[in-house]
């Protein structure tokens, strides 16, 4: 790393106040939201209560995930390329907010008495809403976050901050979803049967959303004037050389690294994350509601003070080293889980106390990846400038987030056949054979741990460090004057 440090002069850059961070910062609580609303409840509302077969939800679900995956590079292209009062980011982000909130409501408010068939219909284009209008506001919402700021470390404080206002949304939600709509005083049967308490849900959630996320756009509407575009491509022509573009993205070295390192990095947590219970419940035999929650809470917990960490040390260490420590450091966590836990082994089973502190760990050496690639990213498209003459941060995050939901996607499909395939799960059994639980502590512990660990090694391909970005970015300066001359 010390090779890396070497006199490069500074380009003169522009400082974002604090205000402004925070501002852009809580506009990713929306997204926040729907994520963890989304992965508690939609499985539960819609088999459980409403009767919609596991296997519909699925179909919408994977439907919707490809979705996403399609359009999130689409809308980062053309807002790449957007002209007007509302600049290249706002006016999609204004779409984005005003939408997102009614479609939420919509998910959780079907009509009473629907068929199989239209409810799954109903299902089906609310989910797609929802992702359309989430990724109208977040995709541009990423980009702008790039934009804000030149400077190589202060671009880390404005992911920091945002990561750290994510989790805190995410905490909330989780809890007050509890709270507010299904507490436990209604004397009659369980609470989440409640139809009205999804639908109320629904309205505050959606509500909460668009307020948000109006706050956010319409504050940071000033920065605009600061956004660098480049050589623009007219909008329809710009939709064509979509492929090409993203092409182009995708030769990138660094870029490479950022975005199959990460999207690995997703495939493992993901699972880890999809077989939590089963782990729990089978492996340690941890089964109580409280103790389920606690382990969730202590994963969260860890990660706020891994974002203060990670942001304090990344002024004195490059980014991919930071990047390959946090994600190394997970995975050998991930692996202690199945050799340490578990019938037989050194702390045995309902061992709360040490599965509380490891997973907290976990989530303090993950925490890296909320504020680092994003941080990359933007490193990246000042490089990409410099190659293409184009300022490109929305087809960028676009792609990553391709590679994101690809995952996502993926790693539900890998898990549950590996659950039939390879562990022998005897689907509404409360007892499982030795052999079953045995492997399903190897596919919550050593399948990610080993994913991660590949992540981790792909990320020192990335070649960008402080230096070659105050490089790049005079060669820029320079550039953008001869031009406005």
């Amino acid at each position: 790393m010390e090779a890396e440090k070497k006199n490069t002069p500074l380009p003169l850059v522009r400082r974002v106040g604090v205000g402004i961070k925070i501002i852009y910062g809580i506009g990713l609580v929306p997204n926040a939201i729907k994520t963890i609303l989304y992965g508690i409840f939609s499985l539960y509302f819609y088999t459980t209560v409403l009767g919609l077969s596991g296997t519909l939800v699925g179909i919408a679900s994977a439907i919707g995930l490809v979705w996403d995956a399609i359009i999130d590079p689409v809308i980062g292209t053309l807002s790449d390329n957007a002209q007007g009062w509302f600049g290249k980011r706002h006016g999609f982000m204004l779409i984005g907010a005003t939408g997102m909130g009614i479609s939420l409501w919509a998910y959780f408010n079907p009509p009473d008495n629907l068929s199989t068939e239209s409810l799954f219909a109903w299902l089906l284009i609310t989910n797609l809403l929802v992702r359309t209008m989430t990724s109208f506001y977040g995709i541009p919402y990423y980009a702008l976050g790039a934009e804000l700021s030149q400077d190589y470390h202060e671009r880390t404080s404005i992911t920091a901050i945002r990561g750290a206002f994510a989790l805190l949304g995410t905490l909330t939600a989780a809890v007050l979803s509890f709270i507010l709509f299904f507490p436990s005083t209604i004397q009659q049967g369980d609470p989440k049967f409640d139809v009205t308490g999804y639908q109320a849900m629904g309205l505050f959630s959606g509500a909460t959303m668009t307020l948000i996320a109006l706050i956010c756009t319409f504050g940071t509407l000033s920065c605009r004037q600061y956004i660098s575009y480049g050589k623009v491509t007219p909008m329809r022509d710009s939709l064509r050389q979509f492929f090409a573009n993203a092409l182009v993205a995708l030769r990138n070295q660094s870029f490479q690294s950022v975005f199959f390192s990460y999207s690995i990095f997703y495939l493992g947590t993901v699972i880890n994350a999809t077989l939590a219970i089963h782990f729990l419940t089978y492996y340690v035999k941890i089964t109580t509601s409280e103790a389920l929650s606690t382990f969730h809470l202590s994963f969260y917990l860890g990660a706020l003070v891994g974002i203060a960490f990670w942001l304090k040390v990344s002024k004195n260490i490059e980014k991919r080293w930071l990047y390959f420590a946090g994600t190394l450091f997970t995975s050998m966590l991930m692996g202690c889980a199945f050799l340490l836990l578990g019938e037989g082994h050194l702390l045995g089973t309902g061992n709360l106390p040490a599965l509380l502190f490891g997973n907290g760990l976990a989530g303090f050496s993950a925490s890296v990846l909320w504020i680092i690639p994003t941080s990359m990213i933007a490193d990246v498209s000042d490089q990409d400038e410099v190659l293409t003459d184009q300022r490109r941060e929305g087809i960028f995050f676009g792609l990553f987030h391709f590679g994101e939901q690809i995952a996502a996607g993926a790693s539900i499909l890998i898990t549950g056949i590996l659950l039939d395939r390879f562990a022998g799960l005897i689907p509404g059994q409360a007892q499982q054979s030795a052999i079953t639980i045995n492997r399903i502590g190897m596919l919550y512990s050593l399948l990610p741990s080993v994913l991660l660990a590949v992540a981790a090694f792909l990320i020192l391909r990335y070649s960008l460090n402080q230096n070659k970005i105050a490089a790049i970015q005079l060669q820029l300066d320079k550039s953008r004057n001869s031009r406005n001359r």
